[in-house]
This record gives C-alpha cells, sequence and structure tokens, in this order.
C-alpha cells in the first residue's frame, strides 16, 4: 500500500510541477516587454516556490482522489488495519515529496522560503496533510469541511511564516515548537473523535462530527492570528 501511495503522490505531483515549463515563456516576455532583469534561473526558482505551494494543498484535497475513482473509500476505512497506520501511509510519501520539493528550491540558487525556519516549514506541510486526511474521512462533498480546513490551513501557514515571537508575544526558545504542540493539538480534538465514527453510516455522521468538533479549534487557531494582524 505504501508504494501504492508513494506512485500515487508523485502522480499528483508532477501534474502540478509540470507547469514549470511556462516559466521559460515567461522569462522571454520579462526580457522582451518589461526588462526587470531577472535571470532565468531566477524565474525557474520563482516558479518552483509557487508550484511548491500549490502542490501542498492540491497532494492535501486529492489524497483519496484514486479512492473515490473506483468507490473504494468505505473500503479502505473498513481494512483490518490502525486508524493511525493509515494516517502515516498516506502522509510519508507526501511529506517526503513536498520537503524534497522544497529543498530543491532552495537548490537552484533563489534562497526563497515561505518559512521563517525548519520547524515551521515541517509543521505546515504535515499539518496540510493531515488536514486532507481529515477531508477524505469527512468526504470533499462537504463545502463545510473543506472551507473550514482551508481557513485552518491558511492560520497554520501565516504562523508558520513569521516568527514565532510575534504570535506568542514572548521570545520562548521553544517557541516554534509551541506552534507544533498547538496545531497539532488542534487537530487531534477533531481526528480522535472522527476515528471512532469511522466505521458508521452513512457519511452523514463523520460530517456532523466533524462539524462540531472543529468549530472551537478553528476559532483558537485563527485568534492569534487575527490578533497579530489587528495589532
Amino acid at each position: 500500500m505504501f508504494l501504492k501511495e508513494l506512485k500515487d503522490t508523485l502522480k499528483q505531483t508532477g501534474s502540478i510541477m509540470t507547469l514549470i515549463v511556462v516559466m521559460p515563456l515567461l522569462y522571454v516576455l520579462d526580457s522582451s516587454f518589461y526588462r526587470t532583469g531577472t535571470t532565468l534561473l531566477e524565474y525557474i526558482a520563482g516558479g518552483f516556490a509557487i508550484l511548491w505551494m500549490i502542490a501542498v494543498g492540491y497532494l492535501a484535497y486529492n489524497m483519496f482522489r484514486p479512492e473515490e475513482k473506483d468507490n473504494a473509500v468505505e473500503y479502505i476505512l473498513s481494512l483490518p488495519i490502525t486508524h493511525w497506520k493509515l494516517l502515516i501511509w498516506k502522509l510519508i510519501p507526501r511529506v517526503a515529496v513536498l520537503l524534497t520539493l522544497n529543498l530543491l528550491t532552495v537548490f537552484l540558487g533563489s534562497g526563497h522560503t515561505w518559512f521563517y525556519n525548519l520547524p515551521g516549514l515541517l509543521a505546515f506541510v504535515i499539518f496540510s496533510q493531515v488536514c486532507g486526511f481529515t477531508l477524505g474521512i469527512v468526504g470533499r462533498k462537504s463545502w463545510i469541511a473543506r472551507l473550514m480546513l482551508f481557513v485552518m490551513m491558511i492560520c497554520a501557514f501565516i504562523i508558520n511564516s513569521v516568527p514565532p515571537e510575534l504570535i506568542w508575544k514572548s521570545e520562548l526558545p521553544a517557541s516554534g515548537l509551541l506552534n507544533i504542540i498547538v496545531e497539532f493539538g488542534f487537530l487531534l480534538l477533531i481526528l480522535i473523535p472522527l476515528f471512532r465514527n469511522w466505521d458508521l453510516k452513512p457519511v452523514r455522521t463523520r460530517e456532523l462530527s466533524f462539524e462540531k468538533r472543529a468549530i472551537v479549534p478553528l476559532i483558537l487557531l485563527a485568534y492569534p492570528v487575527v490578533y497579530m494582524l489587528s495589532s
């Protein structure tokens, strides 16, 4: 199953990253009309950075897409494996591919990173993919789940892309680790009840459980972001 997940991950990632082929065209247009002085390597590196961010959301949203195409989501959820093992099988190949692509972006020479430090990068990548796993359990047809998880991902991105001191108003040595603990603590508040309702029918049962459990973590996760932006 792990190899299948890796194959699906590479296929989905490739469908996004192949858009990098338009970067030379943008470079030619820039050189011909705007003459900003940006080099081709800088265009490619910038394109990688943007496509990487798109790939994060795309992989999360389509985590259960192959199973949905085969009408096998309920079958996957009923396999005789622990819920946490299925989460890990889904998570590891996606996190590994996204981290590799991020390192490639830096290697290309841009030096650009969306995040303040390495823990912030790891936290956001894992957080976003766990959100995708949660959406797969609830069902992608639920627009409420899509919206709430998307807002949570945006909040997690902001929290992990600025110095932790701006969020916690304190220069704690472990403030980056505090980000990770808080974010995943909120996700556990959602996931654990969903695991308990794993095999219940209809799917609406899991959706109602999500809506009931996700509202408080969403508010708590959004609060430091709103406070930081308004101060």
